[in-house]
């Protein structure tokens, strides 16, 4: 059981750095956005396109090799549904909504691959989507307005997407080795991401952004690097273990990026640009206790 669940919590760890140094070079860097999505699309596609290259598909047919490229086509997609309702909305809203994506995982991974989950199981996963939505909330910078408006169902289209991916990596986990499925993932966030955001002032934003020896590192570092080690762990989980736990485990990657803050604050506040207030800590704590929880629950049922 530990071959699965160590690479499903090391995975959004990972992502939880990658999250806090995206802060920094969004925040105090200012890349602008559609270059810094161009990057995203652009490292992981040329990473994809290497490892194709040095290790060639071998009796994958066409089905197979578009399964793997829709991986990343849905998460690109996901991705900038949700980017787009955070410049719109409070993230206190948004990204609660986002977490919303391992219980589809979890109501679909039956039907499709017969994973039934126990009762302790579900709760579970109730707990560590509740608890990395709960991470996500700022009760400090709460949005004024209706809960709830029609155009927050993009949201859950956008859960769904990203749900669908991982149903999909599992679907075809037993005929692509874990590096192929990575590399299709990056070639298919590559589509999405330039035919979305590849303009001549984008690309030369890139270029220049690129160009400065100081900064560059972080961008390469965060978005090249740290995604491509925490997919192929990911795509691991997934391969060996039931798809609607390891979604459950890969969604506390917010109480992971608040544990981040809450120490890199004292160690290196300069670094940290994620905020929170003292009447979020108890929230955040509760969140923390829910997901270890979840943790305990699914490594020992």
């Amino acid at each position: 059981m530990i071959d699965w669940i160590a690479p499903a919590l090391l995975s959004p760890f990972l992502f939880s750095i990658v999250t806090l140094i995206d802060k920094r070079v969004l925040s105090e860097f200012k890349i602008p956005f559609a270059s810094f999505n161009l990057f995203v699309g652009g490292s992981q596609g040329t990473i994809g396109l290497i490892i194709l290259i040095a290790s060639p598909l071998s009796g994958a047919d066409l089905l197979t090799v578009f399964s793997g490229l829709s991986i990343g086509m849905l998460q690109g997609l996901g991705l900038v549904l949700m980017f787009w309702m955070l410049n719109r909305e409070d993230p206190s809203r948004v990204v609660p909504a986002m977490q919303t994506s391992p219980i589809f995982v979890a109501l679909l991974a039956w039907p499709l691959f017969g994973e039934q989950l126990s009762a302790l199981q579900w709760v579970a996963v109730v707990l560590a989507v509740g608890g990395g939505a709960l991470a996500s909330v700022n009760l400090g910078n709460r949005a004024s307005g209706p809960l709830f408006r029609p155009i927050f169902l993009l949201l859950i289209f956008s859960a769904m997407t990203m749900a669908t991916s991982q149903l999909i990596t599992k679907s075809v986990s037993d005929d692509l080795a874990t590096t192929h499925i990575v590399a299709l993932r990056g070639l298919g966030l590559f589509i999405v991401m330039w035919t979305i955001f590849a303009r001549p002032e984008s690309i030369r934003g890139l270029i220049r952004f690129l160009s400065n020896r100081r900064q560059a590192p972080w961008l390469i570092l965060a978005e090249g690097v740290m995604p491509f080690a925490g997919h192929l762990l990911i795509v691991t989980a997934i391969s060996r273990g039931p798809v609607s736990l390891v979604a459950a485990l890969w969604g506390t990657r917010p109480i992971w990026v608040f544990l981040g803050s809450l120490i890199g604050s004292r160690v290196a506040p300069k670094l940290i640009y994620e905020e929170f207030t003292r009447q979020d800590l108890p929230l955040k704590l509760a969140s923390a206790v829910m997901v270890t929880v979840a943790i305990v629950l699914i490594s020992t049922s």
